[in-house]
């Protein structure tokens, strides 16, 4: 369980640190991640929210012996403020939540996406439903039922990222938008986001 978090002016940059683990979803990761979450929603100096993580992987998927609270899945669609998720290398299964789940997502050029579960003999109802509203139903459950592997440019023209970043980039672009969505005007972006 390990979580970097950082406060930059407006902005909160919570980081997936454990890369030895692959950065892997266990339960008290996800619970440590949504307290962190619940924290900025409270704080007023704080207008958003920047995922991102270390090492090789943005996340390895979920731990079975202890799952991640299915509430994390559907974080999106409660916040009131914008969730950016910064991505780089391979997102499997649970990072596909997380990215679904982002208001912007970005990611690093030559990353890899993935619903892998399948290959495993397992089924996450949540991360699937939290993908499909990502990127449709049909589309989600051929993924799915497939568990295959597929490109950026696969994730960008589906809808699961919006942008897309040589991996050089990836930091101080996502920290541009980020930044940008952090000072705007808070009363609009809750419009939006409801």
């Amino acid at each position: 369980m390990s979580l970097r978090i950082e406060q930059d002016g407006r902005l909160l940059r919570i980081t997936l640190a454990a890369p030895e683990r692959r950065n892997v979803l266990d339960a008290a990761l996800s619970e440590h991640l949504l307290r962190e979450i619940s924290e900025a929603e409270e704080n007023p100096a704080t207008g958003a929210i920047l995922i991102d993580a270390e090492g090789p992987m943005f996340c390895g998927g979920i731990d079975p012996a202890s799952p991640p609270t299915a509430e994390l899945f559907t974080v999106g669609q409660r916040a009131t403020k914008p969730i950016v998720v910064a991505v780089k290398g391979a997102a499997v299964s649970a990072g596909l939540a997380l990215i679904a789940n982002a208001h912007v997502a970005i990611a690093a050029q030559g990353s890899t996406f993935g619903f892998i579960d399948i290959r495993e003999g397992r089924w996450n109802e949540d991360v699937f439903q939290s993908l499909a509203s990502a990127i449709g139903r049909r589309r989600a459950l051929e993924l799915a039922l497939t568990g295959r592997i597929f490109s950026t440019a696969d994730a960008a023209s589906w809808g699961l990222i919006h942008m897309v970043a040589p991996a050089f980039e990836l930091e101080d672009r996502a920290s541009d938008v980020a930044i940008a969505l952090a000072n705007a005007d808070g009363e609009v972006v809750r419009a939006a986001l409801k």
